[in-house]
């Protein structure tokens, strides 16, 4: 019997495969508008948390048990949905769903901008960053607050044209890609600019005091007003100005200058 060697042209490719998350709902409008821009670059896999989870960073989910729910989106999207964190549904999506693992995470659209200091309060950027310690390149993606509807679909695009670079030039280990999306202008996008992260938050955050009704118990709620400015190539700064900011990020925050100065303090 010949048997005939299979070159590696006539093998079947595998799909490339995007596992879609993020911290505004698996129900959330963006959600499938990401997805249908990102189907045409790659396989899609929906895994989000079953409820709101904005501004939970990357906060873990301990206890209770979390529970799954399949769900069809109203675009006729299947998806799943955890009763956990954004970076806990990271988690499970590529150690029990996702087989094989991803090839790419893009967390979002958030609805909301997770720029300068405000990305290590964000949710969005939270999963972006666990996935990226499970092994998996990633992208968060936020645009501006309120989002307009009719900005939903550019803003996917300019995503999609993010994840096509992913695609064909792949990321460093221990990195992530920040995407931020400004309202769409009126002659359009500027196109994209990498940026620095800024230093200073993307908005102004204050708590207003009052009492529970009916009783004397105070309580505090938080009021953000998204806005601000900072130096000419930054993140915020590009918002600012039209153009589509693509900020790279990295694990870890270890500080080697300081690591120097500390070991002339501990001799």
């Amino acid at each position: 019997m010949c048997l005939l060697a299979v070159t590696a042209a006539q093998q079947p490719q595998r799909s490339y495969r995007i596992l879609i998350s993020n911290d505004d709902g698996v129900r959330a409008p963006a959600l499938p508008v990401l997805a249908q821009a990102l189907k045409a670059i790659g396989e899609v896999i929906i895994v989000a948390p079953a409820d709101n989870q904005s501004g939970v960073s990357q906060a873990l989910t301990a206890a209770p048990p979390i529970a799954r729910e399949d769900l069809t989106l109203t675009s006729g999207l299947l998806a799943i949905g955890l009763t956990a964190t954004p970076a806990t549904t990271i988690q499970i999506a590529i150690k029990n769903i996702v087989m094989p693992r991803p090839d790419l995470v893009v967390t979002g659209i958030n609805t909301a901008y997770n720029l300068g200091a405000s990305a290590y309060l964000s949710g969005t950027v939270g999963a972006a960053r666990q996935a990226v310690i499970e092994g998996v390149p990633a992208v968060a993606t936020s645009m501006a607050a309120p989002a307009v509807a009719r900005d939903l679909v550019p803003a996917a695009q300019q995503v999609a044209g993010v994840v096509r670079q992913v695609r064909e030039h792949g990321l460093p280990a221990q990195t992530f890609l920040n995407v931020n999306i400004p309202p769409m202008p009126s002659g359009g996008y500027r196109g994209y600019q990498v940026t620095s992260q800024a230093a200073v938050r993307a908005g102004v955050e204050r708590f207003v005091e009052g009492n529970r009704p009916g009783t004397k118990q105070t309580v505090y709620w938080s009021v953000y007003t998204e806005g601000a400015t900072a130096p000419q190539g930054t993140d915020i700064w590009a918002v600012n100005n039209g153009y589509v900011s693509v900020t790279p990020m990295h694990v870890g925050e270890y500080d080697e200058k300081l690591a120097v100065m500390l070991k002339a303090w501990f001799k």
